[in-house]
């Protein structure tokens, strides 16, 4: 396992190719990149922030899904068109960037209880998009994202039988938003978890950084040691966390040290 920092750590201070460069600041050994907007969708734009990165790895790619991972499973073929052309865009920025997995929100949860069953076209529509993040080298890893379509483990299961070749992002704040003890997770998705992303969290539930809050990491990181897991470790914190940097840098060394 590697530890890495999300570039969404400097959204709304720093555009993407500065925070890129800004990630080489930190005591990390790879990053992840979070794509801001329709420009940041291309190949070009991804030579740029690999440029910029030098020899930081980027593991993986993030973009602002509401443009468009609704619209894949879209009624309108007009809508369905236009968010693939969209994707492919966004999986060649990645494939630039050298990123090995796609982070992918699905569609957001606008009307309460929008479960991956009552998704639009999944199983074909997931079995495309797989197909087209595995031709640029990369997997696709749905996300569980507390206003969105995957929020439990029970989700997680509707969605790999639906799609064998689907992955997953485990987000331990997003699971602690919806109320789901995180490590309900790991004997569900199993080997087909190919992403991490950590926050942490203080005894009244607010999120904080790694270190200032109450998540048993240890714990955490043996159990996914334990069940195999090979990918990495990406803090991604808000920008209401990261606005101390020596902070964020100290968060960083304190999940580096816990480590198996």
């Amino acid at each position: 396992m590697r530890l890495g920092l999300s570039s969404a750590a400097f959204y709304g201070r720093l555009e993407t190719e500065d925070a890129a460069e800004k990630l080489r600041d930190f005591p990390v050994a790879c990053c992840e990149i979070f794509l801001e907007t329709w420009s940041e969708y291309s190949s070009d734009f991804g030579k740029t922030v690999r440029e910029r990165l030098r020899f930081l790895p980027c593991r993986s790619i993030h973009a602002k899904g509401l443009q468009f991972e609704g619209d894949l499973f879209g009624a309108s073929e007009k809508q369905r068109r236009d968010a693939f052309r969209l994707l492919e865009n966004v999986l060649d920025c990645g494939a630039a960037l050298g990123a090995g997995v796609w982070v992918f929100h699905g569609p957001p949860d606008v009307r309460s209880g929008l479960a991956p069953n009552r998704i639009r076209g999944l199983s074909d529509t997931l079995g495309r998009v797989c197909r087209m993040a595995g031709e640029r080298g990369m997997v696709m890893a749905w996300e569980n994202v507390s206003w969105c379509a995957l929020k439990s483990p029970e989700d997680a299961k509707y969605l790999m039988e639906a799609c064998p070749a689907l992955a997953f992002t485990l987000d331990i704040k997003q699971a602690k938003l919806t109320g789901v003890d995180p490590f309900a997770f790991l004997p569900v998705l199993g080997s087909r978890l190919a992403h991490v992303h950590v926050l942490d969290w203080d005894e009244g539930g607010r999120l904080c950084l790694p270190g200032q809050g109450s998540f048993d990491f240890p714990r955490f990181f043996q159990a996914l040691a334990d069940m195999g897991y090979q990918g990495d470790i990406i803090l991604e914190p808000y920008a209401a966390q990261a606005e101390d940097e020596a902070a964020l840098a100290q968060s960083l060394i304190f999940l580096r040290s816990l480590l198996p």
